[in-house]
């Protein structure tokens, strides 16, 4: 009979397709992933993948294991949020989910105060722009962009970010902002990849170079003088060389919320990262909102 263990290292071979892959997300070595894949087919008396070229494909005995291994996942992952969200210490390990550029502003210097209170919480931070599965346990808390549907993740608003279209004072100079509303033919924008975030601005006509799911990137790419781009305030504000190519409009703004699982909401070191993570986001609330002279 497969143990979790084993039933773990199955299900990640299968989301991922390979070994290399499924090692990553266990963190272990790929060979031992091979090796473990290879015991579990050998006392299951059965082969649960087809290997072809690099990938991994289920069989028709791996489909019926997958269905029957994802009720004990979901199983054994209810039985580890409930018991985290019946710890009340302020101990132990937190899993925070974010991007870099909020890492930079919100969360590690909630974290500096939260160790600060609390030195025994430890912290593994993960940024960048994968959304990270709270229910599976990848994080504990997550701060994104988009509030997910209702369920059994919670979420509440703790920022909104302003945002506006700028330009460097060398493509500007080179490239007048043409007036608002009117078509942008020969100018060159750069973007948050389709799906990420969409401007209530038209952009009639404009030419879109690059598209990336990184503000900072955007940010560089803007100062580098590859066209116009919509910005964070906040981000723009830390750079000379770029200039709002419509002062006048009003600002957009991006809603930040908080995302957890209904069942780790009392934990108490969830609760004491919350706690200072509300402290930062009412700090920080007028530069992040474009409030403040140095945000506009």
């Amino acid at each position: 009979m497969p143990s979790w263990d084993d039933v773990r290292v199955f299900l990640e071979v299968y989301r991922a397709g390979t070994l290399a892959g499924a090692a990553r997300k266990l963190g272990v070595d790929y060979t031992t992933v091979g090796r473990r894949l290879r015991a579990i087919e050998r006392a299951l008396g059965t082969t649960l993948f087809e290997r072809r070229a690099d990938r991994f494909l289920l069989t028709e005995a791996g489909e019926e294991i997958r269905a029957a291994g994802e009720q004990m996942e979901e199983a054994a992952l209810a039985l580890e949020r409930r018991a985290l969200g019946a710890d009340r210490r302020l101990a132990g390990l937190l899993r925070v989910a974010t991007t870099d550029a909020l890492a930079q502003i919100l969360v590690l210097p909630a974290l500096r105060a939260l160790h600060e209170r609390h030195p025994d919480i430890r912290v593994n931070l993960l940024t960048g722009p994968a959304r990270l599965d709270i229910t599976r346990r990848e994080a504990d808390v997550a701060i994104r962009y988009v509030r997910p549907p209702t369920g059994d993740l919670i979420s509440r608003r703790i920022a909104r970010i302003a945002a506006a279209f700028y330009g460097s004072s060398t493509y500007l100079a080179a490239h007048p902002a043409p007036l608002a509303g009117t078509s942008l033919r020969g100018y060159s924008v750069v973007a948050p990849d389709e799906g990420l975030r969409t401007w209530s601005r038209p952009l009639p006509d404009a030419r879109f170079p690059l598209r990336s799911n990184n503000m900072s990137t955007l940010v560089l790419a803007v100062r580098l003088g590859l066209g116009i781009g919509a910005l964070h305030c906040w981000m723009a504000s830390q750079h000379a060389d770029l200039r709002r190519v419509w002062p006048a409009e009003p600002l957009e703004y991006d809603d930040l919320f908080l995302v957890l699982h209904k069942d780790v909401q009392r934990t108490g070191r969830v609760r004491a990262f919350i706690d200072a993570l509300e402290e930062r986001a009412a700090e920080v609330a007028p530069q992040v909102e474009g409030r403040t002279a140095g945000s506009a």
